[in-house]
Formats: C-alpha cells, structure tokens, sequence
C-alpha cells in the first residue's frame, strides 16, 4: 500500500513540532551565580558552560519528537479505532506524569512537562490540520524561550502598572464598541466613538511612551515613541509629550525631541500619501513640505544631541527630575480631547458659513483639526483635474501650517512655557520655511 503524498507531509509537520518544541527544551541557558536553579529541560550537555541549569535526561530532542509523533499516530489510528487513541495519549500522559513525580524532587516546575503534553496534541492535530499545528507550535515554542526575557520583565513591573494596563484594556475592548459612532450635533463635529478614540490614541502613545522608556531608556523609548507616533497621529504625540514633560521636568528635552520627531514623521506621512495617490501634486507639494521636514529632522537630531549630553553628564539638574509616573493618564487626553473637539466645532461652523469659496480658508480650518482629511479631499481633486496642482499643494501647505500652529498652542498649554517654546520655535519656524517655498 502506497504513502500518499499528503499524508506524509502531516507526518513531516508532527516530526518537526516534536523536534523544535525539544530543542528549545534542550538548550543550555546560563545561570548569573551557583546558587541560582534553573528548570531543568531537556538533553543539555553540562560542560559547555561551569554554570547552567541541570540536563533533563527523559524530555529532550527525542522524546518531544516521540511524542509528537505518538499523538499523530493516535490520530491516524483514531480513524478506525476511536478507543486505541484514548488509550495512547492517556499512556503518553501517564509517562509524562510519572517522570515528574520522579524529577519532582530536583526541580518541581512543570513548564516542560506541560509543554509535552502539548506536544502531544499538536501531534494529533498534525493529521487533521497541520498548518494550524505548525503555528501554535511556533507560538508555543516563542512563549517558552521567552523566559529569561519573563522573567526579568516581571521583576521589574509594578502593580500600579498592571492595574493602568488592566484600566487600558477596559476602555478599549468594553467601553469603546459601547459607544455610538455617529455624529450627535448639528455641525457633525462630536462623534462620541472618535472623541474615545482619540482619548485611547493620546492615553495608547503616553502607555507605550512610558514602557519604551522604562526598558530603553529615556532617549531611544520617547523617540521611538515619536516616530511611531508620527505615523498614527503627531497631534496626540505632542498632546501625551507635553503632559509628559510637565510631569518631569528633566524629561523637557527628551520629549522636546520625541515631539519634533513625531512631527517631522507626520511631513513625511503627507508626501507618502500625495505620492501614492497623486504624484504629478508631489513635484508641486516636495519643495514645501521636504523644507519642513528637512528642518524637524535637524532639529530633532540636534535636540537628542542634547539629551545625550544631559544624560552622559548625569550631574545636571534635568537629568536628577528624571522620574516615570504612572503609565495611565485619563485626566491630561481627556482636556486633550476637550481642547480637540472644540477647534473641531470651529472649524465646521466656518465651513458652514464660508462654505467652498475659498480653497485656502477651507484648508486653513480644516488644518487645525487634521491634516489627513483637507489633504486627501485635495488630492481627489488634483487627481480629477478639478483643481490646479499649484493650488493644491498650497492648500495642503496652509493645513499643515494651521495644524503645527495648534501643535505648538498645545505644547504651551499642555507642557508648560519651557517645553512649548522649544517646540513651538521649531514648528512655527519649520512651516514658515515651508510656506515661504511654496509661494515662491
């Protein structure tokens, strides 16, 4: 009788579950002093290194292999002989049990014996669905090698940071589809679902602001925090930095920086979105726009060189009232979203009453809410020939200098007159480049 095809590439996925779950099991990890213990898992060799956890000489490369291939094995008999898989996954078991009430003395951890008996399953799931087997294989193998990185993580955390992480999550998954996601007033500018939303944003960028930072320091966190930032919304980055930075007055430049960088990204994000949909607009919109951009850039750089400086000194007085608070702030996005909802008030009621005459007064009011909405209307109508390039590209120049000016009011208000004048000097003086390119 001939192996089909099919069934031997099932056999192939249980046997590479098996070994990979076992060479995680089987590696050596080194332990920091003789006295620490380490979970013993699988055929390691004891020589490579003076100081490792002890070899597990039953759960290595083998057995998990083995025991793969035993619950593929009960699943293929299974077919026939429903009975006889029970009674080989429950003897599987059985040994698996039974080395741990020998081992247990050792070591009483179970993460290996568990993950045997999962190896077992990914077995039998081998035979009737073998990618979804290969991946949580994958998962499950990840989860395990994560230990060391675990387990230093948690040594760190603080319960104040799972309850703000927990309060997170509340909001987001059973608060927010709570919501309707409709206009409410006559002007259409308070939609309860977008206003939460916008909360989450700022409430999202100050939670993984306040992570990057702690395990990455506060330079390479809040600037990754504002690149990352500047691809979703530099408003809320600016917004989260500015509450941030009153909080810590040591962090002023750091965040500075982050903020100038969230921004610079947001001048890229307009020159990418103009390219993939118009790219005859981005030989009028580059000069404009590349100005300003070229400019948050060096400002940025210029001001990480200066919180590199305060932070190799260690003596200064800013680098002292560096300090993280709490990763959840409710109250700051809330007068955010308040602060928001009424420039958004404005500018529809402007519209309402200047209605479409003036392309430039429409970007004007538009841009001191959003950047993306006045740039994509804009570009629909450049790309249509309804509107002339050269017109375009001013108006989406006019938003972006209405949205930095709103930036910079809230890095006063929000982050006091320290932080908001370094980044409202550079906004204010980036766009006013830009605009001046433009007219020329």
């Amino acid at each position: 009788m001939n192996l089909p095809l099919e069934l031997f590439y099932k056999i192939i996925y249980a046997l590479g579950i098996g070994v990979l779950m076992g060479l995680e099991r089987s590696m050596v990890v080194p332990m920091k002093s003789g006295n620490e213990s380490c979970k013993k898992t699988g055929d390691e060799d004891p020589a490579e290194m003076q100081s490792s956890r002890s070899p597990d000489i039953l759960l290595g490369v083998r057995t998990f292999a083995i025991l793969s291939m035993g619950g593929f094995s009960a699943a293929l008999i299974g077919e026939k002989f429903p009975a006889a898989a029970t009674v080989i996954i429950a003897g599987l078991v059985a040994c698996i049990i039974a080395m741990y009430w020998w081992s247990c003395h050792e070591d009483p951890g179970i993460t290996t014996e568990i993950s045997a008996v999962m190896c077992c399953c990914l077995g039998m799931l081998s035979y009737v669905h073998p990618h979804a087997a290969g991946v949580l294989a994958l998962i499950t193998t990840v989860i395990l090698a994560m230990k060391p990185f675990v387990a230093k993580t948690i040594k760190q955390l603080k319960r104040v940071e799972l309850t703000d992480t927990l309060k997170l999550l509340i909001i987001i998954m059973i608060i927010l589809p709570l919501l309707p996601d409709r206009d409410l007033d006559p002007y259409g500018a308070f939609n309860p679902y977008t206003v939460t939303f916008l909360v989450i944003l700022i409430c999202g960028i100050s939670f993984v602001g306040y992570f990057l930072t702690k395990f990455l320091g506060a330079a390479k966190g809040l600037g990754l925090t504002g690149i990352l930032g500047g691809l979703t919304s530099s408003t809320a980055v600016t917004a989260a930095m500015a509450v941030e930075a009153r909080k810590s007055p040591g962090l002023s430049h750091v965040c500075a920086f982050a903020t100038v960088l969230a921004n610079a990204t947001m001048f890229g994000r307009v020159l990418v979105v103009v390219a993939i949909l118009d790219r005859s607009l981005l030989g009028s919109l580059i000069w404009s726009i590349g100005a300003m951009m070229a400019i948050a850039f060096c400002a940025a750089f210029y001001l990480w060189s200066i919180s590199k400086t305060i932070q190799i000194s260690g003596n200064s007085t800013a680098a002292a009232g560096i300090s993280l608070q709490n990763p959840f702030s409710l109250g700051p996005a809330i007068k955010f979203s308040i602060f928001f909802v009424a420039i958004l008030f404005a500018a529809k009621i402007a519209k309402v009453y200047f209605g479409d005459k003036g392309l430039y007064l429409a970007s004007l009011f538009s841009g001191l809410a959003d950047v993306d909405a006045i740039t994509l209307s804009i570009v629909q109508q450049t790309k249509t020939a309804q509107l002339a390039h050269e017109a375009g590209a001013i108006g989406i120049t006019i938003a972006v200098v209405a949205n930095s000016l709103v930036k910079s009011a809230i890095a006063v208000y929000s982050g006091g007159w320290r932080f908001g004048r370094r980044v409202g000097l550079i906004l204010t003086g980036a766009t006013a480049v830009g605009l001046c390119v433009s007219l020329i």
